[in-house]
């Protein structure tokens, strides 16, 4: 019944009874005894029905608990607590943060928007926060952090908890988190997918049947270290992957120079490569390279889709999509569908949102 608040917003005693199939009475009693928790208040009331009564509404109280989730990068920390019904309270960006510098520093930027929504840390009860690397749960550490200094020692997730006891913490990649975004977007498509990072850094977070699959390392789907044609293993490198190298932002500004044209981003240089028609070649090529490591991915995983993902993805769209499935094509006689991604302009927030929603759903609603 709380999942069905949580859908539809309000209910009635004859939608809970049409919707679970309880008895009414049944209906009337739970509702009761959820109004009594704390977990359901009253909600005005509805249409008019057919016997001259207006039937009582009942909602989620929003107040019944809080989730915060916190997008964790080199230059900025930012954070969205949302009730537990999913409403937003307040989000907040800050740039040129300390985040580096680790836990500490994050939690004071939650603690600081905590008070800027009049709420105090204890009310929160999840809090899922996202980092651009690998997070092993058995070890508590973090992999490819070389950016993040100040989180790159053991017990980085018992440091979190320590600074907010009362809520559940959990750390998760922020490419995983993408993908958890992009199959609550793309409701009604296939639940197995790969999802392939095309940002500042390239990553990949794989979906099974609607779940993550980390690895045993928490480092499934880093993508960035498939080794293709033309990409060189540098064994001095332990953040910079083989495949990253040909395709990241330096490569694709290097591709979009001998094309002619100087970009000072990588989105610059892939906007100029995609409008200029004798730039085709340039691009064939960067699609090769993308068709490459998408094929090795196939050759393990099969899944029924691909999903292309990130800045450059969501800046290429269709013409993109449109030349790496050719490529795709040339190499492999059968190939999943390829899509791009659905989500927002902001899907890791969005992700960490989603599974902190859910962490809290599930600790608030255990009555």
């Amino acid at each position: 019944m709380l999942d069905l608040l949580i859908e539809h917003g309000t209910l009635s005693r004859s939608d809970v009874h049409t919707l679970t199939g309880l008895s009414k009475p049944t209906s009337s009693s739970l509702l009761q005894r959820l109004e009594e928790s704390g977990l359901v208040r009253p909600s005005g009331l509805g249409e008019t029905g057919p016997g001259g009564r207006a039937p009582q509404l009942y909602r989620i109280n929003p107040a019944a608990g809080y989730a915060a989730a916190v997008d964790v990068r080199p230059e900025s920390v930012r954070v969205r607590i949302a009730d537990i019904a999913g409403t937003v309270v307040m989000e907040r960006v800050d740039e040129n943060d300390q985040s580096a510098e680790g836990p500490k520093s994050a939690a004071a930027t939650i603690r600081s928007c905590c008070d800027e929504a009049g709420l105090s840390p204890a009310e929160l009860d999840a809090i899922v926060v996202s980092v651009p690397g690998s997070y092993d749960i058995a070890t508590d550490t973090l992999s490819y952090v070389d950016h993040l200094p100040g989180w790159q020692h053991a017990s980085v997730g018992a440091e979190l908890r320590m600074l907010f006891p009362e809520a559940s913490v959990a750390i998760e990649n922020d490419v995983n988190l993408a993908a958890i975004a992009e199959r609550h977007a793309a409701r009604g498509e296939s639940e197995s997918f790969f999802l392939f990072w095309l940002d500042d850094g390239v990553g990949g977070a794989i979906m099974i049947d609607g779940a993550l699959h980390r690895g045993s390392r928490g480092a499934a789907g880093e993508a960035a270290f498939l080794l293709i044609p033309g990409a060189v293993f540098d064994a001095e490198s332990r953040t910079e992957g083989a495949l990253e190298r040909i395709v990241g932002y330096q490569a694709l500004r290097a591709l979009a120079a001998d094309a002619g044209h100087e970009a000072a981003t990588a989105p610059e240089a892939l906007r100029a490569l995609l409008d200029d028609p004798a730039a085709a070649p340039a691009v064939g090529e960067l699609c090769h390279r993308y068709a490459c490591a998408i094929v090795s991915v196939i050759a393990l995983l099969d899944p029924a889709r691909i999903v292309l993902a990130g800045e450059l993805a969501r800046l290429g769209g269709e013409k993109l999509r449109v030349e790496v499935a050719r490529q795709l094509a040339e190499i492999m006689p059968t190939a999943p569908q390829l899509t791009v991604t659905v989500a927002t302009d902001t899907p890791i927030l969005d992700g960490a949102m989603i599974m902190s929603l859910g962490i809290a759903r599930d600790r608030v609603f255990t009555t």
